[in-house]
């Protein structure tokens, strides 16, 4: 490649010559010549040249050689300041200093400097961190892209429901009309037919008199008149008695006080909310590993952590048949549970044990995990699919089918984590996209439960009577296993990392510490565990809710 960039020493001459090489100490170009008398000069035979290709590479790195103060090449390095300065700034600013060196002596073996390691450490873990965000916020977007068609499906749906609504009543206002029409229309034939025979009888009895008249006897005539005049009174009257009460029916109709409401004060038909959250992602600096980033456990919180019982109550439905598989609390305090062998339904309690929906899900649902306010995931073993649904208007956000049944289901940071039959921990993003699987053991049968906190997965082997903890990656951290819990199912976690777990047959819930060396029970068969089967904290709330397979429900605050 050809360069532009001249000979120092030529150009002092007038002498234009395109340089090939480019000294780093001199901040200038040699030719061939001129390179030649570089490298043999004793004062500059140490420099270090390179190629003008080279020094095209670099020309652009923001290094400044020279002293913003007196224009001068820096020649000396202040260890005190951590400064390099050129040979006026000496006297003026650092004469007192005791450690200040040449800068070809500070610059030895630079390449290989712990300070450059760092260096590119920080650039690394700034593009890590800016990776992340940039990930972050396009899975913001694309939450937000299924959230607008959520809405759009749902105002469509409401559109159309309020249509089918307007013509189911617009069709029972009509058969409504037809019916009282068909009651007037046969009053009113009824007295044209009374009417009709009446007139026949008397254009009769009009005939017969005429005859009489015109052949009969004085007798005939005599007895006949006084018997006619009989009947003809007597049908004059009925006739008068039917005339007098007549009614006449006039159709017309009232539209119902809503709908003209609707149509006279109803301006919109809804409101669009965009609710805004302030988030904080957290930035990872350079050459702190993760253990330090997150919150590191102490064992404070597993020696001082009790429970203090707010609210017993029992779950119900139809058939009075419950088999409860998993329960979550939501950022209102109110209660969900899933219901493995009734409707297809996840039930919504309050704190008080009141009962105020069923929310009807597409299948058996074995279970939940809460994303946010308005949104949870909900695991299906049978139909072996996850759905993500709008909690308030019932909504499928996403759906995702697997080959083998689904069962534990966690949220944590923006992705889902769920318990997949011969696959392991299937991970996904928000959108439904799988991001990665954790086989092995978790592969294997037994393993129905689990949960997340920012670095850690756990979850539970029934069969071996073993809970596992280990990294967002699978690494091993820890394994527990003790007596006295036996048939481990539903987990959750506290901030600090401590485990609460529940015993199927040893019917307890223990608390595990995070590093897993130590246990203790919280609660026991004394306290009304009979098959527990499910417990889930809400950090934020402090709240603990703990169900037996049977609907035994508790709800304790966390002390």
């Amino acid at each position: 490649m050809s360069s532009n960039i001249l000979c120092g020493p030529c150009s002092h001459v007038n002498t234009h010559k395109n340089a090939q090489k480019w000294c780093t100490n001199c901040e200038e170009g040699f030719c061939t010549d001129c390179e030649q008398v570089h490298r043999s000069m004793k004062v500059t035979r140490d420099h270090t040249l390179i190629s003008t290709d080279d020094y095209r590479i670099i020309a652009n790195v923001p290094v400044n050689l020279k002293c913003d103060t007196h224009g001068k090449k820096f020649d000396l390095y202040c260890k005190n300041h951590d400064v390099a300065i050129c040979v006026a700034c000496f006297p003026s600013l650092h004469k007192h200093c005791s450690d200040v060196i040449s800068l070809d002596e500070a610059s030895k073996n630079a390449k290989r400097s712990t300070a450059l390691e760092d260096l590119e450490d920080s650039i690394k873990v700034a593009l890590e961190n800016l990776k992340a965000f940039i990930n972050n916020r396009n899975v913001a977007m694309k939450n937000l892209k299924i959230e607008e068609q959520s809405v759009r499906k749902s105002i469509s749906e409401m559109r159309t429901n309020v249509n089918k609504h307007l013509d189911e009543l617009e069709n029972k206002m009509l058969d409504d009309l037809s019916q009282r029409y068909e009651n007037c229309k046969s009053k009113y034939g009824e007295v044209q037919k009374y009417l009709n025979k009446t007139e026949k009888e008397i254009k009769l009895l009009q005939e017969q008199t005429s005859q009489m008249k015109r052949v009969g006897s004085d007798l005939q005539v005599f007895l006949g008149t006084r018997q006619m005049n009989k009947v003809i009174h007597n049908e004059v009257q009925s006739v008068k008695l039917m005339t007098s009460t007549l009614q006449d029916h006039k159709i017309g109709f009232e539209i119902h006080q809503e709908i003209t409401s609707l149509l006279e004060n109803v301006d919109n038909f809804g409101k669009v909310k965009v609710e805004e959250n302030i988030i904080k992602l957290p930035f990872k600096d350079a050459k702190v590993d993760q253990a330090q980033i997150v919150h590191k456990p102490t064992g404070q919180s597993f020696d001082r952590t009790r429970l203090q019982l707010r609210q017993k109550f029992k779950i119900k439905d139809n058939e009075n048949n419950i088999k409860v598989r998993g329960c979550g609390i939501l950022s209102n305090s109110h209660l969900l549970i899933v219901i493995y062998n009734g409707d297809k339904v996840i039930m919504e309690y309050s704190d008080d044990g009141r009962h105020i929906r069923n929310i009807p899900v597409s299948n058996k649902p074995f279970d939940l995990a809460i994303i946010d306010s308005d949104r949870m995931a909900v695991s299906y073993s049978g139909n072996k699919n996850m759905e993500i649904l709008n909690i308030n208007n019932k909504m499928v956000l996403v759906k995702v089918s697997f080959e083998w049944g689904c069962y534990g289901i966690s949220y944590q940071n923006g992705n889902i984590y769920i318990v997949v039959v011969n696959e392991g921990i299937v991970e996904m993003d928000i959108s439904g996209k799988r991001l990665r699987t954790i086989g092995g053991k978790f592969a294997r049968g037994g393993i129905l439960h689990i949960t997340t906190t920012n670095d850690r997965i756990y979850c539970t082997d029934f069969v071996k009577d073993v809970v596992y903890c280990c990294s967002m990656t699978g690494e091993d951290i820890w394994t527990f296993t003790d007596q006295s819990l036996v048939s481990p199912r539903e987990i959750s976690a506290d901030g600090d990392q401590n485990v609460f777990v529940v015993g199927l047959i040893s019917n307890n819930l223990m608390m595990i510490q995070h590093d897993g060396k130590d246990s203790k029970m919280l609660l026991s068969i004394s306290d009304g565990l009979d098959k527990p089967v499910s417990v889930h904290y809400n950090r934020d709330k402090k709240l603990m809710l703990v169900c037996n397979e049977k609907g035994d429900a508790f709800l304790y605050s966390v002390i």
